[in-house]
């Protein structure tokens, strides 16, 4: 059986801060190794409840834990709400304090969190993504330049840059890539590839993802690269979901990712179809169910597979006693 590891998405909505730490805690005891928390400025939906600020949570949550990882999955270094600058500094002085336990996980944002920052605007996903990449790369040039440095870039540009408070470890940098232009700058950038499944299944994972993933990692001049697959799930019918989990739907909807607040991401929870939820989580008949399609992504080749429970002690507990005791 190929060695995978399971972690939780403890998620950012429905609670205030002290919940997700709590919960951090809890996985820790669970015996899980790796949570991982949203960065958010507002929640997903409008009736969340709450949406705190990851960077202050996860250096509370580390500091009352000894031994779990943990991150954002993911956070949007592309300027305006956070300059790369920015998430250099935080994750350098997270890693300083509690060396190797912390990860970052980056991506392209949504309209959702990143609008008001923009003053209204929201940049086309190209142009997005070449922000991300530029940011990578100034990332991580402030975490291991040993001199001041001058940065000119197409986004971001400055005649002195220095990382004054270093990580004390090599911080692994986690892209978000649904599709396959995504994939390969996953690759060419990063130390490992988060990708969403249902809704890349095996069949367009193994022939549209991986290919793509694999084609930056050799252009980047390195030897492989790591693959995180993120697995939505429920033991409801399509039907009961639906009713009982409409308000949180609406990230499912085509291009959710440039719906501008969270009223509207709710609003659209309303119109989501059978065929939308089934591109975002898998429909289980019961836990062994759910491990043989876990199963399958590991005999795939992925070395993690992130499990969305939300910070729900109860659900947690079960997957520990049906899903971890497995791998």
């Amino acid at each position: 059986m190929p060695k995978v590891e399971v972690q939780l998405d403890i998620g950012e909505n429905q609670y205030q801060p002290m919940k997700f730490v709590e919960v951090v805690q809890f996985c820790e005891e669970q015996g899980f190794k790796t949570a991982w928390l949203g960065d958010h400025f507002f929640p997903w939906y409008h009736s969340a409840g709450g949406s705190p600020f990851v960077w202050s949570t996860l250096g509370v949550a580390l500091d009352r834990t000894k031994t779990i990882k943990i991150g954002p999955l993911v956070t949007t270094p592309i300027g305006a709400r956070y300059h790369p600058g920015i998430i250099a500094q935080a994750s350098a002085t997270l890693d300083n304090m509690y060396p190797g336990r912390f990860l970052l996980g980056v991506g392209t944002g949504e309209a959702l969190n990143e609008r008001p920052f923009w003053n209204g605007r929201w940049p086309e996903w190209e142009e997005r993504m070449e922000r991300l990449v530029e940011g990578v790369e100034l990332i991580r040039k402030l975490w291991f330049s040993k001199k001041p440095f001058n940065f000119k870039g197409k986004y971001y540009s400055a005649d002195f840059y220095f990382m004054y408070t270093k990580p004390k470890t090599q911080i692994p940098i986690y892209f978000s890539a649904i599709g396959k232009r995504a994939a390969y700058y996953a690759g060419r950038c990063a130390d490992t590839l988060v990708t969403i499944s249902p809704r890349n299944d095996l069949d367009r994972l193994e022939k549209v993802i991986m290919p793509a993933y694999r084609k930056g990692i050799k252009e980047a001049g390195k030897k492989k690269g790591r693959l995180h697959v993120h697995v939505g799930f429920t033991f409801d019918s399509r039907s009961e979901h639906r009713k009982k989990e409409w308000r949180s739907l609406g990230w499912l909807r085509k291009d959710s990712w440039s719906i501008k607040d969270p009223v509207a991401v709710e609003m659209a929870g309303k119109k989501v179809t059978d065929e939308e939820m089934e591109t975002g989580m898998f429909f289980c008949k019961d836990w062994s169910d759910l491990v043989r399609i876990l199963q399958s992504y590991a005999d795939a080749g992925a070395n993690e597979i992130c499990l969305s429970t939300g910070a729900e002690k109860d659900l947690i507990k079960e997957v520990r006693e049906n899903v971890l005791s497995v791998f």
